[in-house]
């Protein structure tokens, strides 16, 4: 049991992908969040 193998951990992706990664993701919901707002106060009437 204690001779187990640790697990290797996943090597993290370089810098720039994971930030472009995280900028559309960004993106993405400030468009989603915008919409449903724009839907919301539609169905309010303002």
């Amino acid at each position: 049991m204690a001779a187990k193998k640790k697990k290797r951990r996943r090597r993290k992706p370089t810098a720039r992908p994971s930030r472009m990664k995280q900028l559309t993701a960004d993106i993405l919901a400030g468009i989603v969040s915008g919409l449903v707002t724009a839907a919301v106060l539609k169905l309010l009437g303002w």
